[in-house]
């Protein structure tokens, strides 16, 4: 039995020696495993940081493009007011850009730019549904005989009203709610939905003053609402005329060819226009950018900008 003993141990030394190297190999297994996890992991993350750093690039890219866009609306409007005597539809200003080709810097990716200019004087300046906080009859009436024309509740009119005169400084103090800057922020008021602000955006606009209405670019609905006793027919007729080439030389130019003597001529009529919307939008691979914007113009100035949203 003794001359086995040394066997026996060595057999069970092999043994025990496998069995650790068994172990090292399932050790080296699990740290290659593992670090090919913390490899794609980091891999993976490397990528994802450079995918936001290249829409970052590009979202900037496409914001000077934009710019660029305002710049070029800044001119068309200044242009505009040296040659015309009067803002009218059918001018330069107001033709859309689709999908115009622009060149990065070094030509190596092609943008798309998309953009348009309107004058914000054809449409009705809810501002001036009140002042000082106090709501007015008149600009009330108005407002409610666009709605009728348009088919909506006639009820959004006093509301709207209403959020405009508590957006003011009043009798009664400081605002009670924010200021207005576009249609979306009467989005809070009761019945309010996105399709009628959509559809409210062609005769509805929101500017810091109070403004006169131009005959040249409004709408037969805004044209019958303002001016007292214009059926929508007859205004349809002006606004046919009107586009057919035959634009208002003046205010008395309008209420002339108007033909009703007992509707008194009133400055809530212009032929000019002060106040622009520039909406565009660029499209660089992936990455949609958008602007707004609006534009003030004042004599032979380059248009000063109010506010910008993107």
């Amino acid at each position: 039995m003794r001359k086995f003993a040394p066997s026996l141990r060595r057999h069970a030394a092999g043994k025990c020696n496998v069995r650790q190297r068994g172990v090292a190999i399932i050790g080296a297994l699990v740290v290659v495993a593992a670090a090919s996890v913390a490899a794609a992991s980091i891999m993976e993350r490397q990528a994802l940081l450079a995918e936001t750093l290249t829409g970052e690039r590009d979202r900037v890219q496409a914001k000077w493009l934009l710019r660029g866009g305002l710049d070029w609306s800044r001119i068309i409007l200044l242009n505009d007011a040296r040659r015309n005597p009067v803002t009218r539809t059918g001018a330069v200003w107001s033709q859309p850009i689709v999908g115009l080709e622009v060149s990065t810097p070094g030509e190596e990716r092609k943008a798309y730019f998309s953009g348009q200019i309107e004058d914000e004087q054809g449409k009705l300046n809810i501002w001036a549904l009140a002042v000082n906080g106090q709501v007015q009859a008149q600009e009330l009436a108005a407002l409610e005989t666009l709605l009728a024309g348009l088919n909506l509740p006639a009820g959004l009119a006093g509301a709207m009203a209403q959020r405009v005169a508590n957006a003011q400084t009043g009798p009664h103090g400081e605002p009670t709610v924010p200021g207005l800057r576009t249609l979306g922020d009467l989005m809070a008021i009761q019945d309010m939905t996105p399709k009628t602000i959509a559809m409210l955006s062609a005769y509805l606009t929101i500017l810091p003053q109070k403004t006169s209405i131009n005959a040249n670019t409004a709408s037969a609905e805004v044209l019958s609402a303002i001016v007292p006793g214009l059926q929508l027919a007859e205004a349809r007729d002006l606004v046919q005329q009107r586009d057919s080439g035959v634009w208002f030389n003046s205010r008395a130019d309008f209420f002339n060819r108007l033909a009703k003597p007992e509707v008194k001529p009133g400055n809530q009529i212009g032929v000019n226009s002060e106040w622009f919307k520039v909406t565009g939008q660029v499209t660089l691979d992936l990455t949609v950018t958008d602007l707004q914007a609006l534009l003030h113009r004042q004599g032979n100035q380059p248009p000063s900008i109010s506010w910008t949203t993107n």
